[in-house]
């Protein structure tokens, strides 16, 4: 199911210019493609946070600081 976002003409312009550019077959491409790599970044990010919680938590025990 497609889903539709408000975008400045500006920024419309833009990503228009950028997708020409970058050999993209249209600007619809360009986004889709930016916000799956920024979904993928942010989602990383979450994961590896998540993991050095883990970490310092382990280290804390170790140290006799948390039970």
């Amino acid at each position: 199911m497609a889903k539709s976002i408000k975008i400045s003409n500006e920024t419309w312009r833009r990503i228009e210019e950028s997708a020409k550019k970058a050999g993209y077959s249209s600007p619809e491409e360009l986004v889709e493609n930016a916000l799956s790599r920024e979904l993928a970044r942010v989602e990383e990010d979450a994961r590896a946070q998540e993991e050095t919680h883990k970490e310092v938590e382990r280290r804390l025990k170790g140290l006799g600081y948390l039970e």
